[in-house]
């Protein structure tokens, strides 16, 4: 089940009105629309700065593997 971005109550679909409502507080939206907000609330939406934040990852990756002993290594 769908948790509400505004106030965290359970959201069910209606397919009468082709949206997903808030059995809380009635907001009334689309999956694509709670999509959205979801990735706003979890600073998903912005492309530079995911790019930027996965670049590091996998420079802090690699130097991880390259800094371990072989034996380490054949575990990874």
């Amino acid at each position: 089940m769908a948790r509400c971005p505004e106030c965290g109550g359970l959201m069910k679909y209606h397919s009468a009105i082709k949206q997903i409502v808030c059995q809380s507080c009635g907001l009334s939206v689309t999956r694509h629309e709670l999509d959205s907000v979801w990735k706003k609330v979890r600073g998903e939406n912005v492309p530079e700065a995911d790019d930027s934040q996965r670049k590091k990852n996998r420079r802090k990756e690699w130097l991880e593997w390259y800094s371990a002993s072989k034996n380490d290594k054949k575990e990874m």
